[in-house]
């Protein structure tokens, strides 16, 4: 038998090493692929327990199914998430949606914590106080869980379709000449290697970061799946992260409604009986209000008692009482009040409100305190001199206020919390005055924003629409 030649030897030896490096690197790219994706789309599943562990917990303490539903609802919306599931700490099941999902189910499961401070535990408990307990010192109490089944059908489709691509691409390498193969192959490292150098550094926390598409369809594929997996769960993770943060407001307010108690108990009474004995002393001693010591102390009686009210109709504010209003005439009447209280100083008022009624549905009383709260505001920041502009702009179906002062302005850190309850820059301010009329502006379906007016003053405008129809007590926009 004829001995091959060199020529039949390096056809032969090319076509074993073609094939050998063609199948390795297709076999070790699959795998490592498959192992990078199921191992992201777990963690990804993982993540979002773990956020909706975190959301859960008030809802879980208090027993909200309500608000738990409308967690596990949007968590359910993910495309392979197929069950969710959330039981307290005796496996008593609160929320337990699902909805049909192809493929084998996978389960992931993380427990609701509950973490407080030993400090709470001494102002709304009834244990003693320990002076040599470390207050500060957290606990962690397990008081639910949540289970998530997902489907890994999708990726295994996606698995197998990239498998089989590889597979025909691999075939044709073999039939093509090594150099060609030789810038083949490269070219399809480099881009793994990019995708594999992204994911790298997402894994890091730069979510913001997505892969290069590249130009074969193969990695531009897997490329296009994993920044698609990326945006879904920079979505759920936005989506939750507004979720948590109205849920940690909600529970600010829960709490201050508590401590709003122990205040009208501790501090209102006692100040009451301040004020009692303060008359019986002015009037055994013969004391005139007239007196500066008398003067400091009715004074700073009167400053605890409006800072107190101020705190209680702000933590339990009435419900409104929706009836038709004339908003020009409402306004006209707080801004006469305010000029008779303001007549002595060198303060102006300007106003620009249009002589035809605008009537919607509202709660006069509400609305009064609302205008009235922020007109106090610009003549504390006019330092009670100077001008303040108030302006109406009348649509069909809106009324839009204006006020503008002549302050110094809102700075760019302040205007994310200009609304929220307790801040202010003032020294003797309670920090409710804003935060009340913002409350009151949103039971009545509107809007209320705070920005700088130019160079000099800010401005407060105010929206408010005749309504549709009303939902849950509150009016909202046509």
């Amino acid at each position: 038998m004829k001995k091959a030649g060199i020529h039949m030897r390096l056809t032969l030896a090319a076509f074993v090493l073609i094939c050998f490096a063609t199948f390795t690197l297709d076999v070790v790219g699959v795998h490592i692929t498959k192992r990078f994706m199921f191992k992201r789309f777990r963690d990804r599943v993982a993540f979002l327990a773990k956020y909706l562990a975190l959301n859960s917990e008030v809802g879980v303490l208090i027993g909200d199914k309500a608000g738990l539903k409308i967690l596990a609802l949007n968590l359910l919306g993910e495309e392979d998430v197929a069950k969710v599931i959330i039981t307290d700490n005796r496996n008593n099941f609160l929320v337990s949606l699902e909805k049909e999902v192809p493929g084998p189910l996978s389960i992931v499961e993380t427990p609701v914590l509950f973490k407080k401070a030993r400090d709470e535990n001494m102002i709304f408990g009834s244990g003693r106080y320990n002076p040599f307990v470390n207050t500060h010192e957290k606990t962690t109490e397990h008081i639910g869980k949540v289970k998530i089944y997902f489907s890994t059908h999708t990726i295994s489709q996606l698995m197998n379709e990239i498998t089989g691509q590889f597979i025909w691409f691999s075939l044709g390498l073999v039939f093509i000449a090594g150099l060609v193969f030789y810038f083949l192959s490269r070219s399809i490292v480099v881009e793994v290697k990019q995708l594999a150098n992204t994911a790298a550094k997402v894994g890091k926390g730069d979510l913001n970061l997505r892969a290069s598409l590249g130009k074969l369809p193969e990695t531009s594929e897997l490329a296009s799946a994993f920044n698609s997996m990326l945006d879904s769960l920079q979505e759920s993770q936005k989506a939750l992260d507004k979720v948590n943060q109205e849920m940690i407001r909600q529970k600010s307010l829960a709490e201050m409604g508590k401590f709003s108690l122990m205040i009208a108990h501790e501090v209102k009474n006692p100040l009451g009986i301040i004020k009692s004995s303060l008359d019986i002393l002015k009037k055994d001693l013969s004391l005139s209000s007239e007196n500066i010591m008398v003067e400091y102390m009715e004074d700073e009686i009167k400053r605890l008692n409006k800072l107190i009210e101020d705190f209680l109709g702000f933590a339990r504010p009435a419900d409104p009482t929706f009836r038709d209003v004339e908003l020009n005439e409402m306004l006209k009447s707080v801004i006469e009040r305010f000029e008779i209280q303001y007549i002595d100083s060198s303060l102006e008022f300007e106003s620009f409100i249009p002589p035809k009624p605008f009537f919607i549905p509202a709660d006069k009383d509400l609305l009064s305190r609302c205008v009235s709260n922020i007109l106090k505001n610009a003549c504390e920041a006019n330092r009670e001199k100077g001008r303040i502009k108030i302006s109406v702009l009348c649509h069909a179906d809106k009324w839009i206020m204006e006020v503008k002062d002549q302050g110094k302005g809102i700075s760019p850190e302040e205007i994310d919390r200009i609304f929220d309850p307790f801040f202010t820059t003032k020294s003797r301010g309670t920090g409710l005055g804003l935060a009340f009329a913002a409350q009151v502006v949103k039971a009545h379906g509107g809007k209320i924003s705070a920005g700088n007016n130019g160079k000099q003053g800010a401005v407060f405008t105010v929206e408010l629409s005749r309504p549709g129809e009303m939902k849950n007590g509150i009016y909202s926009g046509s």
